[in-house]
């Protein structure tokens, strides 16, 4: 397998997606409960994040995970019990997942004029935001994060983290986030039905 494997779909046009609309039920109670709190797109955008995972561990693994596996702790990370490593992304209109078996990882995604920011700053603000998911932060932590100039690396407190933009498509920014270089990164476009 490569190193890291990043599936990327856009967000129009999937709302029929049968996969999508019966995954909520098959979640943990937990992860369930905190997708239901959310509004509408938001939830529709985590499960498709979901859904991308699946088809990401059944093209790594040879089968897809049992999504009782799914553990999303407040206030922490999401994983799934046994691996592999991954983190979802989405923005208004594009949602990534990337998954490794070797280390843990942090994805970001935004629309490139997102907020009124300039590239470099959605650039930066995507780095930074992989660099806070790598770790299981939030957003409170947002000052302990020390990006470098060339936007390569960054610090978290005392972590070191290394940083690579992702090419998902013209109209966003994409960064990956870990704790080590990644060598080979392999993007793929999902249409749906995946």
């Amino acid at each position: 397998m490569n190193d890291v494997l990043v599936l990327h779909a856009a967000l129009g046009g999937n709302a029929s997606v049968p996969t999508v609309t019966g995954l909520l039920a098959a979640l943990p109670y937990a992860y369930r409960l905190a997708l239901e709190r959310r509004d509408e797109d938001a939830r529709f955008a985590s499960l498709v994040g979901i859904a991308l995972l699946l088809e990401a561990v059944r093209r790594t693994r040879g089968g897809a995970p049992d999504l009782r596996r799914l553990c999303a702790p407040t206030g922490g990370k999401p994983s799934l019990d046994g691996g592999p490593s991954f983190s979802i992304a989405h923005s208004t209109a594009r949602v990534a997942v990337a998954v490794g078996e070797r280390c843990e990882l942090g994805l970001d995604v935004e629309e490139l004029g997102a907020g009124g920011r300039t590239q470099r700053e959605l650039e930066r603000w995507t780095a930074t935001e992989a660099a806070l998911k790598l770790v299981g932060a939030g957003l409170r932590e947002l000052q302990a994060v020390r990006l470098d100039d060339d936007l390569r690396g960054a610090r978290f407190d005392a972590t070191r983290l290394h940083l690579r933009p992702v090419d998902l498509a013209e109209e966003c920014v994409a960064w990956l986030a870990s704790p080590d270089a990644i060598p080979v990164v392999t993007v793929e476009k999902v249409g749906w039905p995946a």
